[in-house]
C-alpha cells in the first residue's frame, strides 16, 4: 500500500478474531474523528492505533495475542 502512495498503513501480522476487527476500527476511527475532526490525517494513525490496542487490552479476557497482532507501517 505505500508503494502506491499511502503515507501511512495499518495491518495485522497475522488472522484476527472477527470481534476485534469491529472493535478496533471503532475505537480507531473514534479517536480519528475525535473533537470534530472533518479531515482524516495520516499524522494521527499511529496515535488512534494505540489508542484503539489499549482499549483492546483494557477487555476482560483479551490475551496478548489479540492486541498485539496490530501494526503501523508509515510516518
Amino acid at each position: 500500500m505505500q508503494f502506491s502512495g499511502f503515507r501511512s498503513v495499518i495491518g495485522t501480522m497475522w488472522a484476527m478474531v472477527d470481534e476485534d476487527g469491529q472493535d478496533l476500527s471503532e475505537y480507531f476511527y473514534g479517536k480519528m474523528f475525535a473533537a470534530g475532526a472533518q479531515v482524516v490525517s495520516y499524522e494521527k494513525s499511529a496515535r488512534a492505533l494505540r489508542h484503539a490496542t489499549q482499549k483492546l487490552r483494557a477487555k476482560m479476557g483479551i490475551s496478548l495475542e489479540r492486541w498485539v497482532n496490530f501494526v503501523h507501517y508509515g510516518a
